[in-house]
């Protein structure tokens, strides 16, 4: 019988719970997913800071450094393309192309060039200000001031070159950079990086510069200085282009209203006399306070072939370098915006000018000049009053590749570019001028006698200032450790090869 209910009572009782799998299943795969977004998105975030979302992020984590300050010697690899270069590369890109490239080129600059072997593309040339514009906090930038600028050789490109300065020197640099104002931008001292490229409605191309020195300016002929500072943080949610749509009407209506008030030069048919009491005007000029010998520019010198050797040392028949005398005219209508050292104010040929002057000529009790029956010429002694820049030690030069006139020759066809290169060889001098030799590239001979080399590349040097030329005739060498620094290798049209260098070595 206690069987029986026993039995009973089992059948009544409630079945037993079994797990639901399917619903853990569900969940554990939901964890999965959530995990993998987490990654992916981690990965998102750090891999695109130049979204604005991303960029909060980061800098919320403090995951993100602000953009830094380079140094000359420290800068990273990039091409200085002009602005008909700048055109011709990325006019040709397609809407996606384009937009692929702003984001890599504003991804670099905000990483501080990190992480990437994408050469950065900087810019060279010299652009007229058409107007400038103060930097808001809604701004890319933060503070500063942004100027457009137009080319003056390839006028489709447009420049707007930005100047992040605390908000004190605002209005110093505000004024500064007024319209119809020249920018250089040169190679070697320049670091003007593109962060960005629009195109516009009317086919031209419009870029965005950061200058990755920061320097300090200066008024060459006036008072006032100003000091560039890297920004604290960037403002993703404006984007680039700044100054567009309205701001780049207002723009080209300034410059075009500039224009029709200055009157064009006369040419030099057209010009009157001059009167001797009326100086001409000086031309405003803003310099860099706190230029490093070693970052002054050096641009190398077109010699024209065929003409000697001597010819090219005296620079006969070729553009003024940067550090000739400056013209006797200056016009006023396009100052110049130059990135020189504070030592170009002293004029290059003061000293010349004074040492020309005629000696008091001798005369006699009774009044007579003396006059020497024969008289032998002194030899002519050039003074170096040429551009300055930093020499070093022999042995601790900045590292660079070190290459012979050979080596070096092959560079005519496709240019030095960024690296930084040395000349090695054994030379003997053929021209020397005031700051500069040409020398040619020598085979080695028996009992320390050079032989010139046939078809040998044409060297010329430019020597600092306070550091005088060898003497013509002069043979000499250099090894690994004091090269000549290489500047440019050009091929001229009878086929000889130039090869550009300067003296970096300090004298022993």
């Amino acid at each position: 019988m206690d069987d029986y209910f026993r039995s009973e009572f089992d059948t009544m009782s409630a079945p037993p719970k079994r797990d639901n799998l399917f619903a853990w299943t569900v969940f554990i795969l939901l964890l999965i997913g959530m995990a993998l977004a987490c990654w992916l998105g981690s990965f998102y975030v750090f891999g695109h800071p130049e979204k604005p979302r991303s960029y909060r992020i980061l800098q919320k984590l403090h995951k993100i450094e602000p953009p830094k300050r380079f140094e000359l010697t420290a800068a990273p690899a990039g091409e200085f393309l002009s602005p008909q270069k700048l055109f011709e590369k990325y006019n040709i890109m397609s809407r996606l192309q384009l937009q692929n490239e702003n984001d890599e080129l504003l991804r670099n600059y905000i990483n501080n060039y990190q992480n990437t072997k994408k050469a950065v593309p900087y810019v060279i040339g010299r652009f007229n200000i058409l107007d400038s514009y103060e930097l808001k906090p809604t701004d890319l930038f933060p503070s500063g001031v942004v100027a457009l600028a137009q080319s003056v050789d390839f006028p489709q490109l447009l420049m707007e070159h930005v100047y992040t300065a605390e908000q004190k020197n605002v209005p110093t640099l505000r004024k500064m950079l007024s319209t119809g104002l020249d920018v250089k931008l040169e190679k070697t001292l320049d670091l003007a990086a593109v962060i960005h490229f629009e195109r516009l409605f009317n086919g031209s191309l419009q870029v965005t510069v950061v200058p990755l020195l920061y320097g300090s300016y200066a008024l060459k002929q006036g008072s006032g200085t100003f000091s560039l500072e890297p920004p604290l943080a960037l403002n993703l949610q404006s984007g680039a282009p700044i100054i567009r749509t309205a701001l780049l009407q207002d723009a080209l209506k300034t410059y075009a209203e500039y224009k029709r008030k200055v009157a064009p030069e006369p040419t030099a048919l057209e010009k009157p006399t001059a009167s001797p009491s009326a100086p001409p005007p000086a031309s405003a000029e803003l310099v860099r306070a706190d230029a490093n010998p070693a970052e002054e520019v050096q641009v190398p010198m077109s010699v024209p072939t065929g003409k000697g050797d001597k010819l090219a040392a005296r620079g006969v028949a070729t553009p003024l370098p940067l550090n000739s005398k400056p013209a006797a005219h200056p016009s006023a209508a396009a100052p110049a915006l130059a990135m020189h050292s504070p030592h170009a104010n002293a004029s290059p040929g003061s000293a010349r000018i004074a040492a020309a002057s005629p000696p008091p000529v001798a005369v006699s009790p009774q009044g007579v000049p003396l006059q020497p029956f024969l008289q032998s010429a002194p030899a002519h002694t050039f003074e170096n009053t040429g551009a300055s820049w930093r020499t070093f030690p022999a042995g601790q030069l900045p590292r660079g590749r070190v290459v012979d006139s050979q080596e070096s020759a092959q560079l005519a066809e496709r240019g030095v570019g960024s690296e930084r290169l040395y000349l090695r060889g054994q030379f003997v001098v053929t021209a020397s001028g005031e700051n500069r030799a040409v020398l040619r590239a020598q085979n080695g001979g028996i009992s320390g006698i050079f032989k010139a080399g046939s078809g040998s590349a044409r060297v010329i040097v430019e020597y600092p200032a306070g550091m005088n030329p060898p003497t013509e005739g002069a043979q000499f060498s250099r090894d690994d450790t004091r090269p000549f620094q290489i500047t440019d290798v050009r091929r001229g049209a009878d086929g000889q090869i130039n090869i550009y260098v300067r003296e970096i070595t300090a004298q022993e």
